[in-house]
């Protein structure tokens, strides 16, 4: 007997387990612990009240973690990983929870409903494509481990100031990309920094860059992970605003680290053309979807 249950009125146990029977076998390491479990709901913001849990009688089996914000006057939801555990793949778990999430969108009212899926994983997108989300971008983690000879962007740089901030400090912007896929908000960029570029003769903000610097046990800097770098639109120098926040958000280049893309959007050229260039490699690739769940 399949039941769903709110994760509100479940274990955490329960959840946990859930969750890593739910990404056994998936396309990268998925598995948590309760901590990772918990610190990943508040992280990210997402909602006990809005996840579900799938059991089989008393066993977890499955799992919806959900999310919803208020983007720009609208209800925007994110699932934020939907598992089903290796023997309860192809019976149809996976087609009754999103059922029920769905269901959960309806009631809060969601207007613009959220996912990302691992490009490989074609029989979770085809299920998504089926309940009315359609493909809107692919997102790329690209990485560079050690440390670089010189400023791979040096031939490219231009004189600009830049502003050392904090994520939420970009949402004034009339180019900050507030619909990005949801790990990318500045509200996701928890304990993470900003830059923004600034014309050194008309004092215009022209380009944003936010960023994680993230350090270990022992408080020595390891990653730095890049989440967004938009220029403005309206510049023809646009390739150049962008080698700079690069130049300093990836700095110092004689520092060995592990200089990383979360949910690059492909379209982002300049970026992705920069990084490739400077030897950034490929390791991970999503589709970005999306389902409007209420017309205007």
């Amino acid at each position: 007997m399949i039941t769903i249950k709110r994760l509100t009125e479940c274990s955490v146990q329960d959840a946990v387990t859930a969750w890593n029977e739910g990404f056994t076998g998936y396309f990268t390491d998925a598995q948590m612990t309760i901590d990772s479990f918990l610190n990943r709901l508040t992280q990210e913001g997402l909602s006990a009240n809005y996840s579900i849990i799938a059991f089989d009688n008393k066993e977890p089996i499955g799992i919806v973690l959900n999310g919803i914000r208020n983007i720009n006057g609208k209800k925007v939801s994110w699932n934020g990983g939907t598992g089903v555990a290796p023997q309860y793949r192809g019976t149809g778990v996976g087609k009754k929870m999103m059922a029920a999430t769905l269901a959960i969108y309806e009631e809060e009212g969601v207007e613009i409903a959220t996912l990302e899926a691992i490009k490989e994983n074609e029989k979770a997108i085809h299920l998504y494509k089926k309940l009315g989300y359609e493909i809107e971008d692919n997102l790329l983690f690209i990485a560079h481990e050690g440390s670089f000879d010189s400023n791979p962007f040096e031939e490219h740089l231009a004189t600009y100031n830049f502003i050392k901030t904090v994520p939420p400090a970009v949402q004034n912007l009339s180019f900050y990309k507030s619909m990005y896929c949801w790990q990318t908000q500045f509200k996701s960029v928890r304990d993470g920094e900003a830059f923004i570029a600034v014309d050194d003769q008309t004092g215009e903000s022209i380009g944003y860059a936010l960023f994680k610097r993230i350090f270990n046990d022992e408080g020595v800097h390891v990653t730095t992970a890049l989440y967004q770098c938009e220029a403005a639109p309206h510049r023809h120098d646009q390739h150049q605003i962008t080698a700079n926040l690069l130049s300093q958000l990836f700095a110092p280049f004689d520092q060995k680290l592990k200089r990383i893309t979360v949910n690059l959007a492909a379209t982002n050229q300049p970026v992705v053309s920069f990084l490739e260039e400077a030897g950034f490699e490929k390791s991970v690739e999503q589709v970005y979807m999306k389902k409007i769940m209420l017309e205007e």
